[in-house]
């Protein structure tokens, strides 16, 4: 990936009628594609988004997902929106196989699919847990590359994680104001800019929570800076708990 360049790029979601944790995880990976080009690469990303006729899609919003210039149905009308062939092509491996768009191989992100708590979740409304952030965390997990499946024991820890540290951040941001650590910031960057390992950032994130030598505002800053890629809200509760 090269920085400070325009970036045409697809999402494809159609064949996931009715499967919407599959686009949901598809439409997280997106985004954090998306935040790496544009946040720490200092491009600039034209997203298209291609869908069937009135698919069951989760609203990006609720996912902390950037909207897209657009939905098309076509993926002529995809390449007219983003001006021009897409460098990136991102897709779900749980879709028909005829829904992808004919691109080379090395243009195209496939992201494995999803398996919900039992045989009757097919959305986030079905997912024990109110907060869809937290549903955005138990995705990222997982490497995009491999099945995720978000078992009852993963979404109640998801959520008790992101209360926690939205809780902790809070609490650091009341503290003496301390530089972010370096070190942990360029080790995030690294596993996201090589094959968009969330994973290895959220494992870091936790070494920081409870690393005693650390200052806490140098916690808060680590924290919110690597959230700008995860999009998790954790900053919600800054200024808002009681004193």
């Amino acid at each position: 990936m090269s920085a400070a360049r325009l970036w045409r790029v697809v999402i494809d979601l159609r064949g996931l009628r009715n499967r919407a944790l599959d686009a949901s995880r598809t439409l997280v990976v997106t985004d954090v594609l998306r935040r790496v080009l544009e946040d720490l690469q200092g491009g600039q990303v034209f997203l298209a988004m291609l869908t069937d006729d009135a698919p069951r899609i989760p609203d990006p919003g609720l996912l902390q997902v950037r909207d897209p210039l657009g939905r098309v149905a076509s993926w002529d009308a995809a390449v007219a929106l983003v001006g021009g062939a897409a460098d990136v092509v991102v897709e779900s491996a749980a879709a028909d196989s005829t829904a992808s768009p004919q691109v080379a191989a090395d243009r195209r992100l496939r992201v494995a699919g999803v398996t919900g708590p039992d045989d009757h979740t097919d959305g986030m409304s079905d997912l024990p847990v109110e907060d869809p952030l937290a549903t955005r965390l138990a995705l990222l997990r997982v490497p995009y590359d491999e099945p995720a499946a978000l078992s009852l024991a993963r979404m109640h820890r998801a959520d008790e994680t992101l209360q926690r540290w939205r809780l902790k951040v809070a609490g650091w941001a009341d503290m003496p104001s301390a530089p972010p650590t370096v070190e942990h910031l360029e080790s995030a960057r690294r596993s996201l800019e090589s094959g968009l390992d969330t994973r290895s950032v959220l494992t870091l994130l936790h070494r920081v929570e409870v690393d005693h030598r650390l200052p806490s505002g140098s916690k808060f800053e680590t924290f919110a800076q690597i959230d700008r890629m995860l999009a998790l809200d954790l900053c919600r509760l800054v200024g808002k708990l009681p004193r």
